[in-house]
């Protein structure tokens, strides 16, 4: 069996693709295999790299493609990069109707999808920054066509050999994550839900959807109830306690609200200024030193705060003339 990849229990396998250049290091794709059919859960980026390590696990395994399913937990690149080299080969795929609709939305620059991240750019104060769609990991990594798809929704039952697949509604991290969860064996295959050591970037979508943190923390909570003996994540170590992570999770998203709340107290911010001022686990001193391209997700992740706190009735915004939009703590005014 090649080095990259593990057996975790009887039929599940682990193939842990390396990132490069990215700060998640490396994505772990899980492959079920069993006699009558077979799922590999999402793609890793669409790269080169990528892609042989893909077709060496495929001969590795000794997996037949024509009884395979490619199962994707969510829309962003690293999960879904790949699917064009699935869909070509005739691969059944499944996602959910709410990240598919987005995908579909992202296929080119000028595509809904990235234009609207641009005009968040420009309302979170990004402007300053200079930053180039073709520069955001999620545009250059993404597949670069439409592919067929099944619709893989919450309350849908997947049968794989003897594994009974509940799909369960894991949004929050995307409009339209979802899990694989088989409660007779105890397992979930949660996507970025709940990972170990880094925690999920969780980031302001739009007004449609609205707060996504909110909607993180209550799936975080349905989670931690459920019985789960195996939690299969996507990134980093595979955690044995899932109730404690959960906890820990829950208070790393209270320190940054905490911070946001103290930024407000200061002056009206921009989410730039409040991106600014939160403690980043990274190498880069300060916000000039950021990598461009991670200046996207943290600017997302504290509209995502501020934008809880507002859902709360803590804080709420006005627009300058330009559209940039400034926080207030609601008590001040």
């Amino acid at each position: 069996m090649l080095d990259y990849i593990r057996k975790l229990q009887d039929n599940i396998y682990l193939a842990e693709i390396p990132l490069k250049g990215n700060p998640l290091k490396a994505i772990n794709i899980y492959i079920i295999k069993t006699d009558d059919k077979n799922m590999i859960i999402d793609t890793g980026f669409n790269t080169e790299e990528i892609l042989d390590y893909t077709k060496a696990f495929i001969k590795d395994l000794d997996l037949d493609l024509d009884k395979t399913e490619l199962f994707l937990t969510h829309l962003h690149s690293d999960h879904t990069g790949l699917a064009n080299f699935y869909d070509d080969l005739g691969v059944k795929i499944r996602v959910s109707s709410v990240d598919e609709q987005i995908l579909e939305e992202s296929m080119e620059k000028e595509d809904p999808h990235w234009v609207l991240t641009q005009e968040l750019g420009h309302m979170q104060g990004l402007d300053i920054d200079g930053l180039d769609i073709e520069d955001h990991p999620g545009f250059k990594f993404r597949p670069r066509k439409k592919f067929n798809f099944t619709p893989a929704n919450p309350g849908d039952h997947i049968q794989v050999g003897d594994f009974n697949f509940e799909v369960v509604d894991l949004s929050g991290h995307t409009p339209g994550m979802v899990g694989l969860y088989d409660k007779e064996k105890s397992t979930l295959f949660c996507g970025d839900h709940i990972l170990g050591k880094i925690t999920p970037n969780i980031q302001f979508w739009n007004y449609e959807v609205g707060d996504s943190l909110g909607t993180y923390l209550k799936n975080l909570e349905k989670v931690r109830d459920l019985n789960i003996k195996h939690l299969y994540s996507s990134h980093r170590f595979l955690i044995d306690d899932v109730a404690e992570r959960v906890e820990e999770l829950k208070a790393h998203h209270q320190k940054r609200l905490d911070e946001a709340v103290n930024a407000m107290t200061k002056k009206d911010c921009t989410v730039r200024d409040i991106t600014k001022s939160l403690q980043w686990d990274i190498s880069a001193k300060n916000w000039d030193e950021f990598p461009k391209s991670q200046k996207w997700f943290a600017a997302g992740e504290a509209h995502a705060h501020v934008e809880h706190l507002r859902a709360l009735g803590i804080c709420d915004f006005y627009k300058d003339d330009d559209g940039v939009l400034y926080y207030y703590l609601t008590d001040k005014k």
